[in-house]
């Protein structure tokens, strides 16, 4: 997966504020949909559809400190944003790291993620961790 972090790029945090904008104005002119495999589920974690549309699927999750997502799957052809940063304990079967993701970070995973890599997250920090989701379609369809 790659990450970028916007707020090293010139003018970082006006793009991640005009990118956020642009996900509400086009969240409030989006269509209701019913959930398809490009929606990212934790077992754990509520999140919220911002925006479901021939084109993407934008969802919004608010991590709380100390909260393990739970095993879940990773759509391909999706895009992460760390509106609000912080501390992950990662897990993949036995083996377990941590890392901090800063604020405005972005990464991109073409290939996906099954249920089969036995994979969860935990928010390790002792601030909540603001999570936005973009899976582009119709790539996202395709599994992982």
């Amino acid at each position: 997966m790659a990450r970028v972090n916007l707020q090293q790029l010139c003018c970082g945090k006006k793009i991640m504020s005009l990118f956020l904008t642009g996900l509400v104005v086009a969240a409030s002119h989006g269509a209701d949909g019913p959930e398809s495999p490009c929606h990212q589920f934790y077992p754990n974690v509520p999140g919220e559809t911002l925006l479901d549309n021939d084109t993407v699927v934008v969802q919004r999750f608010i991590i709380p400190p100390g909260q393990w997502e739970g095993v879940h799957a990773h759509p391909p052809n999706q895009l992460y944003i760390h509106v609000k940063g912080g501390e992950w304990t990662v897990r993949f079967g036995d083996k377990i790291e941590t890392s901090v993701s800063p604020d405005g970070e972005v990464g991109w995973s073409d290939e996906g993620l099954g249920l089969d890599a036995d994979h969860e997250s935990q928010n390790s920090g002792d601030q909540p961790i603001d999570l936005i989701w973009v899976a582009v379609k119709p790539g996202c369809m395709a599994s992982p």
